[in-house]
């Protein structure tokens, strides 16, 4: 039984869900499902359809698989239409930055969490209902990185209640753009594990819904799609003494600290990194000085491209005072999450201890697999 809820909001999910989905596939889009306006002007639809399959596949492969399968359930049609419209790698890299500012809850801070949280759920989905096809392929999964997970799932095996194989109900007590209390269905009738959506409603206008942007003023077009342009404030680098030790290239080793990265599937465009620093228990300031400081380090890291130098990604972190583990060790491993195109990166890392004025730098590099070659863990 599916509980109260706005029934129109809840098709125009799965709708949106349904055409992202033909997208990935590239396969003709239902009635319910085409763009209010096609993306290139042609005599009909069909014909517009045909055009814009073409120039999906005439696009770079990481650009195709960035607009494929990073961002389908979450990317507007104007969006779509403008990535298309675009002619160098240069002005793609442009709108995939501007892409994810938009959206950034605070675009004044390096931490944008709404991409952050989009990549995660991709994980997450990979690792959970990931078949013969990647998990956020499958309709759960493409549920799980719109929505987040739901609050609770009730499952039925064959002969509870249903009569069928599976049966999966997800129920989230809120969606934004959509209402409470929703209850959405997946049914597996062959006991294969690929759950599909129950029921398909066909609702016009099924995009909207993940558009968590910054500034809702994206300008829409009859006419062709124009490169879309925000003007959103710069992230601000507070730790401006640490990204100048960067800059200037200088060693120290006066802090002694650790690192390591780990790699989980996203996409065939974008690997997740972690980035773990850990300072280490054997370095411990002077007891006067714990009080004089709020924390007990500052952490400031770079990522660019080892073969342009092109900056892709700046964190920054200050590291509380270190406490104690149930076993007695001291927990000080700050995790730092990027994601990245494969390829090979530079890595810059400065780790101040506060109450000396101490540092200690890093430089190295690293590769980021890409998502063939990322062995599955659970």
């Amino acid at each position: 039984m599916i509980c109260s809820f706005p029934t129109r909001q809840l098709g125009i999910l799965i709708s949106a869900l349904l055409y992202a989905a033909s997208i990935m596939a590239q396969e003709k889009p239902t009635a319910s499902t085409l763009l209010a306006s096609p993306c290139f002007d042609a005599p009909d639809r069909a014909v517009s359809k045909q055009r814009e399959t073409e120039a999906i596949a005439g696009l770079p492969q990481i650009a195709r698989f960035w607009l494929t399968e990073d961002v389908p359930f979450i990317i507007s049609p104007e969006e779509r239409s403008a990535f298309l419209h675009l002619g160098t790698d240069q002005e793609r890299d442009q709108f995939i930055e501007q892409f994810w500012s938009r959206r950034a809850p605070d675009p004044t801070s390096l931490d944008n969490s709404f991409k952050r949280e989009h990549y995660e759920r991709i994980v997450a989905a990979n690792q959970k209902f990931s078949t013969q096809v990647p998990g956020w392929k499958t309709d759960r999964g493409r549920l799980y990185v719109v929505c987040g997970p739901p609050d609770s799932i009730e499952s039925h095996r064959s002969g509870e209640k249903t009569g069928r194989s599976r049966l999966e109900t997800w129920h989230y007590q809120h969606i934004d753009g959509v209402g409470d209390n929703i209850e959405i269905e997946f049914v597996d009738p062959t006991g294969s594990g690929d759950f599909r959506l129950k029921d398909e409603l066909n609702i016009d206008s099924p995009f909207g819904l993940g558009r968590s942007l910054h500034r809702e003023d994206l300008a829409r077009s009859e006419d062709k799609p124009e490169l879309i342009v925000v003007i959103e404030p710069s992230p601000q680098v507070h730790f401006r003494g640490l990204e100048a030790v960067v800059v200037a290239q200088l060693a120290r080793d006066q802090v002694r600290f650790t690192h390591r990265i780990e790699f989980a599937k996203a996409t065939h465009a974008t690997t997740f990194a972690t980035i773990s620093v850990n300072p280490g228990s054997d370095h411990q300031s002077s007891p006067n000085s714990v009080a004089k400081s709020p924390a007990k380090f500052e952490i400031f890291g770079r990522v660019s491209r080892k073969s342009s130098g092109r900056v892709v990604d700046i964190f920054e972190r200050k590291l509380p005072l270190m406490t104690p583990t149930d076993s007695g060790d001291h927990e000080t491993d700050q995790e730092f999450h990027v994601a990245l195109a494969p390829g090979t990166y530079g890595l810059a890392i400065v780790v101040k201890d506060l109450a000396s004025g101490e540092i200690g730098t890093l430089r190295t590099s690293f590769d980021v697999p890409p998502y063939d070659d990322i062995h599955r863990t659970e």
